[in-house]
């Protein structure tokens, strides 16, 4: 199989890359840093690196015509990448919010529209989201939390919309994950899990057929637990969370 990954270059994306090629399947992956990915070329002769920001529309254009280059198909899409600025929304400058949006957001839904289209509805999607797109928002994460929400809603409609036609759409919904990502890097606590965990768990659950993966144990209660309790509560117990990573 042909696989294609944003973010490939480090926390869930890299492992990601690594559970696909250690099954022998070709990996596309992207990522902005140029010698992580000539890394991952080293170890993997089945890795081909694409070293471009996919939060730069055109960018995605291109990745395209490199893959048609190779006289390739990808057989699935993993919309990896993502960003977050954590703080006081009025104090996060407007170019680190739309950036939030450019590559959490447009970004994905034009890779998305790009390979459908591409693939003849033959394939299948897995879109990384978040536990956070479950909660009823995040104070001071309130960008990315939204972000997370909108990746949720719009791939459970795409997975109907596209049931019939025998195209595969996962949603994937992690929660606090041991990675470099902003606020997790020096966190310790028991309910964190490893990114090359959460990687394993997203790819059995992609063959098994599930449509949503939330991996971990205590972040499906989590999950549960945030259905039931009020509203103010949810949201006061998030604030002091991420009053605690800034």
């Amino acid at each position: 199989m042909n696989i294609l990954i944003t973010g490939v270059t480090k926390g869930i994306g890299y492992f990601l890359a690594k559970e696909f090629l250690k099954r022998g399947d070709k990996v596309f992956g992207v990522g902005r840093t140029f010698e992580s990915l000539k890394e991952i070329e080293k170890e993997y002769k089945n890795f081909i690196p694409l070293n471009y920001d996919v939060s730069n529309i055109e960018n995605i254009d291109k990745i395209f015509k490199e893959i048609e280059s190779e006289n390739e198909n990808i057989d699935i899409l993993i919309n990896n990448a993502g960003i977050g600025f954590l703080g006081e929304f009025e104090k996060i400058s407007w170019e680190d919010n739309k950036k939030i949006i450019d590559l959490n957001i447009n970004s994905l839904v034009y890779l998305t529209h790009r390979y459908i289209n591409d693939k003849k509805i033959k394939g299948g999607i897995i879109n990384i989201s978040s536990t956070g797109a479950f909660q009823v928002g995040g104070p001071y994460f309130s960008i990315y939390y939204a972000s997370k929400s909108f990746v949720s809603s719009f791939t459970n409609g795409l997975s109907e919309e596209l049931r019939e036609k025998k195209f595969r759409v996962m949603g994937v919904y992690p929660g606090p994950t041991k990675t470099n990502f902003v606020g997790m890097k020096e966190s310790e606590n028991f309910y964190i899990m490893d990114a090359k965990d959460v990687a394993i768990i997203i790819v059995k659950d992609y063959f098994k057929g599930k449509e949503v993966c939330i991996p971990g144990i205590f972040n499906k209660f989590l999950v549960c637990f945030g259905k039931i309790i009020p509203r103010s509560l949810e949201l006061k117990i998030l604030k002091k969370i991420q009053l605690k990573k800034l």
